[in-house]
């Protein structure tokens, strides 16, 4: 019997390291924000625009674009602490509305959920590690 259950624990922290914890915690504090900006751009090819939120974390990568003429914008560069983004890769000498979509952070309401959820994928990987040690545990102690 010790065996079966030891089996289990270990079949189970398998199937538990397949569970990708990090990124669940992060779609569940994060959400997609859609600024809209019309943009003239004169002699130049990029723009400075302000969000309206903060990227969360800084994570520029998290930016997309859309552009109502056909181009091709992408981040150039941000500052986060006026939340200004320049945007290159414009058309010059050109009236166009640039949709920017983004992550913001979804729980800016609860501190204490915060600080859980940092937390929590530290907190996850130790127990599925406890997993197989307890299941070594119940092999040798008979229990």
């Amino acid at each position: 019997m010790r065996i079966a259950f030891a089996a289990f624990m270990l079949i189970a922290a398998g199937l538990l390291w397949m569970i990708d914890i990090p990124q669940a915690v992060l779609d569940f504090r994060t959400t997609t924000r859609q600024d809209v900006f019309n943009v003239v751009t004169a002699d130049t090819t990029t723009a400075n625009v302000t969000l309206l939120r903060a990227i969360y974390l800084n994570d520029t990568n998290t930016i997309s674009y859309l552009s109502t003429i056909s181009e091709e914008p992408f981040f150039s560069s941000y500052n986060s602490t006026t939340r200004d983004l320049q945007t290159g890769g414009l058309t010059a000498n050109t009236t166009r509305t640039l949709t920017v979509n983004y992550s913001e952070n979804a729980l800016t309401f609860n501190t204490s959920l915060n600080t859980f959820l940092d937390w929590f994928p530290y907190m996850w990987i130790s127990i599925i590690a406890l997993f197989p040690i307890a299941a070594l545990v119940a092999i040798f102690t008979g229990r």
